[in-house]
């Protein structure tokens, strides 16, 4: 399915024009060497800036690994010019004339028609002379054997390189649309188009995954003995036409593409690409909802990542009545090859949906009014040591990553460990975040709706009438720390949260006796410093305490989904005092 599906957007960036035809592809060229229609060398250029080379639109790159491969009229300057590179070994110098053979074979090997056009000839009358020496001596020669890249030809005074040209363009399609064929029953069948066809031994590679290989992975690949099924060897053994291999890897290396990144997002070692059916807003605005580098980027030009997610909150509501399929990918490197961690398929209305949902389930009271909506890196970042993502080890954080946006998207629980790792960092930083107790909140309430749907679910600001022993203790706690602060005032240096909190969470019985007696003494200096402070706070604990002395004492400990609610319990109270009263509703 997966394959079928990018399959079918390559079918559809073709008739958009936003992907070169069948056997073509996108490539930096980074030098060019100008010669005459007789062959003659004269000169060798860069053509971009740094490591940057221009884009040119070439024949398709070859399959390479140990074997040796030329690419059609470009390449590396091993092949073209049989060069080794430089720190190369005495075994791999060895390989580079045979490289270079290999690059003038190929072009040997092309159809007459071809072979006839002028700038095709030029450079089979270039090789065919095989002297490099005027090239060797050019400015530009040291620069590309130190740094390397890709090398093309072009005739001098054509701001084209001879690879664009029409007839090689059409040499290099007719190669790869001639593959397959309906009539030839002695072909397999083809997993992806369901017709017959010559199978591909080997997959093109997919690039611009996080943590795969620089030279390109692959997600169907067949390389060892204990692959070959009854006798079926490489690609025999699933087969896949050329053709619809070629598509799917042209499809997904767009998406993976440096300057696409409205079609794909990273977090940790998981790269996620999203497409749809058919061309929707959706596609350029899901990278703003789940993803964290865009959002980064937001942040340094000035403009908050809060009023950017509002205006795609609200903008949410057109897509309630678009059907069209849309697609969730996560890939994460694995060795050679890339393992499929995530897969998401649905329509356009059930994502819009679904991220509403998902945006509610986070909104909690907060005084900067910023914890509405929430990028995947920075719920990944509030699980974090100081809140930083970078923090997370890559594997942990990808993994969570496909796991949360799994939850978004399919609408069930978000994983436990991500509500383990948030209380954790609460209590041992000895502070609650707004964005941490929006955090536990979303979790335990998903958690909630899925297997308890009868019991009462956590409110946005505080709840005086839930009576959840873990709440009511967090309540408790953040009443005791504002009456010290209210005895204490500027004079205060450390809080009963810098010394209680994280074993007042865990283990109340132990801590909230010690913390009622120091509530006493501040409360005796309260009253002759505020007597209506202290008033209010006596009337605040008083009705706390009735409460837990209803439900049950001060328990021993609190299971994880309780030291949440304590979390929660305390920022909702605590939110509370600095909540301004409304004199209209007062009247």
């Amino acid at each position: 399915m997966i394959l079928q599906t990018l399959a079918a957007y390559y079918d559809r960036l073709l008739e958009e024009g936003s992907i070169p035809p069948p056997g073509l592809q996108e490539k930096e060229l980074h030098w060019a060497v100008e010669i005459e229609p007789d062959g003659t060398f004269v000169a060798l250029t860069r053509t971009g800036e740094g490591k940057r080379g221009r884009k040119a639109t070439v024949p398709a790159e070859v399959k390479k690994s140990v074997n040796i491969a030329a690419n059609l009229l470009w390449d590396n300057p091993e092949y073209v010019f049989g060069v080794a590179r430089a720190g190369a070994t005495e075994k791999q110098a060895a390989k580079a004339p045979l490289r270079h053979a290999d690059f003038v074979k190929r072009l040997r090997g092309l159809d007459a028609e071809t072979r006839a056009d002028p700038g095709v000839a030029a450079v089979i009358e270039f090789m065919r002379k095989g002297d490099f020496a005027a090239a060797k001596a050019s400015e530009a020669w040291t620069a590309m054997a130190e740094n390397g890249g890709n090398v093309s030809f072009r005739l001098s005074g054509d701001k084209k390189f001879v690879c664009e040209r029409p007839v090689v363009r059409k040499a290099a399609t007719a190669v790869a649309t001639t593959q397959d064929g309906d009539d030839a029953t002695n072909l397999p069948w083809c997993l992806v188009t369901g017709r017959r066809a010559v199978a591909a031994r080997l997959h093109p590679s997919i690039k611009g995954v996080r943590g795969g290989q620089t030279s390109g992975t692959n997600i169907v690949s067949f390389n060892l003995d204990a692959f070959k099924s009854h006798g079926w060897d490489k690609g025999q053994n699933a087969p896949v036409g050329k053709a619809a291999a070629n598509a799917y890897v042209a499809a997904l290396n767009h998406l993976l593409a440096r300057d696409n990144d409205t079609h794909h997002s990273r977090e940790g070692d998981t790269t996620f690409v999203f497409w749809a059916a058919r061309k929707t807003v959706m596609e350029d605005r899901f990278a703003h909802l789940c993803d964290g580098e865009t959002l980064k980027e937001i942040e340094k030009n000035g403009r908050s990542v809060a009023n950017v997610f509002d205006s795609i909150r609200k903008g949410l509501l057109v897509f309630d009545d678009d059907d069209t399929p849309f697609y969730v990918l996560g890939l994460a490197p694995n060795a050679a090859r890339l393992a499929v961690r995530f897969w998401y398929q649905g329509t356009v209305a059930d994502v819009a949906g679904r991220f509403r949902r998902h945006f509610d389930d986070l909104e909690i009271a907060d005084p900067y009014g910023n914890i509405k909506n929430l990028g995947l890196w920075r719920l990944l970042g509030a699980a974090s040591r100081g809140g930083d993502v970078k923090n997370m080890q890559d594997n942990l954080r990808g993994v969570l990553a496909a796991e949360v946006t799994a939850a978004i998207l399919k609408g069930t629980p978000y994983p436990h460990t991500l509500l383990a790792r948030t209380i954790e960092r609460c209590r041992a930083e000895q502070s609650v975040w707004p964005i941490r107790a929006a955090l536990i909140k979303a979790v335990l309430n998903r958690r909630i709706r899925q297997f308890s749907p009868k019991e009462k679910e956590i409110t946005v600001s505080l709840d005086p009438d839930y009576d959840n022993p873990g709440y009511l203790l967090g309540r408790l706690f953040a009443a005791f720390e504002d009456i010290q602060r209210g005895a204490q005032k500027a004079k205060i240096n450390t809080t009963i949260r810098d010394r209680y909190f994280a074993a007042a969470a865990a283990s109340p019985r132990s801590v909230f006796i010690q913390l009622d007696k120091l509530k006493n003494a501040h409360l005796k200096k309260l009253r002759r410093v505020n007597p209506g402070h202290a008033v209010n706070a006596e009337k605040l604990v008083g009705a706390i305490t009735d409460k837990i002395a209803a439900r049950t004492a001060f328990p021993d400990a609190l299971s994880l989904d309780d030291q949440g609610r304590f979390i929660i319990g305390y920022h909702h109270q605590k939110q509370n005092f600095f909540k301004k009263p409304n004199p209209a509703k007062e009247t």
